[in-house]
């Protein structure tokens, strides 16, 4: 399976990255985060505590990042972060 992002941004080799597309942005808030998409100016909103983190709004690599602890293996977890691929307010990013 391809790696994601950890917290200090280093592949930890066992779970699927994702990637955030330019067009979309990303806010921490109080109850998880808060997706942008500039194309339909669409916003969504994801309870995901503190267990997801935002990458920064610009940069070269944008992955969204797990807290210490959150697991991308986690269903719950698996299912949201699908449903926001479908969205394409995420993409699967193979490492």
């Amino acid at each position: 399976m391809a790696s994601a992002a950890s917290t200090d941004g280093t592949a930890r080799g066992e779970e699927t990255g994702y990637a955030v597309p330019a067009r979309v942005r990303v806010r921490a808030e109080s109850f998880g985060l808060l997706f942008y998409d500039t194309r339909s100016t669409r916003l969504t909103y994801v309870r995901s505590g503190d267990g997801l983190i935002a990458p920064p709004f610009a940069g070269g690599r944008r992955a969204l990042a797990f807290a210490h602890g959150a697991s991308a293996r986690r269903p719950a977890l698996v299912r949201l972060l699908q449903d926001l691929a479908a969205k394409g307010l995420l993409v699967a990013a193979a490492e």
